[in-house]
């Protein structure tokens, strides 16, 4: 291990002390190219590639093959997808030359290679050392769920890388100070990839608050980072309305048989299943089997402590005020994962978390030396490694009747 270490802290050295948009290619390109040799067989749960198609021809429903999908909600007779569009919207330029043919997994691996060297730059802007900030974005790239996820792709899936890509942008941008209006368009995207991800607003007006020190311009600022929300958002209305007359989203309610499903019984929220959702953080383990190789991943997912042991970094080190920040936006999205009736499977890890992951980093970041010592990079190789498992058995493996 330690003669590992010091192979990677080389390699990382040297990518560091290239110029930033070097070093941000170079980490992009690698990422993509791990990611599409690992990447399994197409998922067959590819919404948003039927979605895409949908709005190329002026309609919200789908049609063909599209109709016969999961959870795909029929509505005075049409047919529609519940989850919110941005994937789609990003999918259009694509089913435009290749048609519903697209692997929608191809967009998702796509997105993710990009989300990695934004954090890289998004941790170095936090004060990180380039090495320090390598190791951290190799953490978050193939140390945590992100990798089992991006190169699976299914609709499920993508819309957390998506949801991951924006708000990891909308972060950078407001640690450089970049235009608040941009800021909350870009959360916004982030919004209709996954709605809770919305719930991290107070952190990005708490940046707002600190990085003004009068009153007058930070309600100016905050005007702004609304107002670019508030597009977004109310698209989204205008979206709901136009499929269910109503400007609230009303989907799920909708989707067939979710009133008889055994993880609904008090329907899709509610403060009762929170324990399930304790448990899958804290303590879901591997399935444990009588012969070689003893044990395999649960279909119902892993622990985030067991999936990223590196995480542990979270409760360590001085609470600054950008982490104080991070840890609010974490505790935030939180309620409306944990109250909601399933913990996210068929998946590897807690999916989940990516929601709210790259709150994670900078706290993670918070908890580690800033020379990072055999710890903390044995538990980021110990990470990427459990990931790997998990992408090779699942993927690769022939486990539970994937694509997922």
């Amino acid at each position: 291990m330690d003669q590992v270490s010091r192979w990677l802290s080389h390699k990382a050295r040297y990518i560091a002390s290239l110029p930033v948009q070097y070093t941000f290619l170079i980490i992009m390109l690698v990422v993509l190219a791990l990611y599409l040799l690992s990447k399994g067989q197409s998922s067959e749960q590819n919404h948003f590639v039927y979605l895409a198609d949908a709005f190329l021809h002026g309609s919200l429903s789908l049609s063909g093959h599209g109709i016969t999908l999961n959870e795909v909600v029929p509505y005075l007779g049409s047919y529609y997808v519940v989850y919110p569009p941005m994937p789609a919207v990003l999918l259009i330029p694509f089913v435009a030359v290749w048609g519903t043919a697209f692997d929608q997994a191809l967009l998702s691996i796509l997105l993710a290679s990009i989300a990695v060297p934004v954090t890289w730059l998004m941790l170095r802007k936090t004060g990180s050392d380039p090495e320090k900030a390598l190791w951290l974005a190799a953490l978050f790239g193939f140390g945590t769920c992100l990798w089992f996820t991006a190169v699976v792709g299914s609709s499920w899936y993508i819309e957390h890388v998506s949801a991951v890509l924006f708000l990891t942008t909308a972060i950078l941008l407001t640690l450089y100070r970049k235009n608040t209006f941009i800021i909350g368009l870009v959360l916004g995207f982030a919004a209709l990839s996954r709605l809770p991800v919305v719930l991290s607003l107070p952190f990005f007006l708490l940046m707002v608050y600190d990085q003004q020190d009068a009153w007058k311009p930070r309600i100016r600022e905050f005007a702004l980072i609304l107002g670019g929300l508030a597009i977004p958002l109310a698209l989204n209305e205008v979206y709901n309305y136009l499929r269910y007359g109503v400007f609230y989203d009303i989907g799920y309610t909708l989707i067939p048989g979710i009133e008889s499903d055994p993880y609904y019984t008090l329907g899709i929220f509610d403060i009762s299943y929170i324990p399930r959702h304790i448990y899958a953080i804290f303590f879901q383990g591997p399935t444990l089997l009588n012969s070689f190789p003893y044990f395999e991943p649960s279909w119902m997912g892993l622990s985030l402590f067991f999936t990223t042991p590196a995480f542990i970094y979270i409760f360590m080190g001085k609470w600054d005020r950008l982490s104080i920040k991070a840890g609010i936006a974490v505790l935030c999205i939180l309620p409306v994962l944990i109250t909601h009736g399933t913990v996210g499977f068929t998946q590897f890890g807690y999916r989940f978390s990516l929601d709210f992951t790259p709150f994670l980093m900078l706290l993670t970041a918070k908890g580690m030396r800033e020379t990072l010592g055999w710890r903390e990079k044995g538990l980021i190789i110990l990470s990427i490694l459990i990931n790997l498992w998990g992408v090779t058995m699942l993927l690769h493996g022939g486990l539970y009747g994937f694509p997922f």
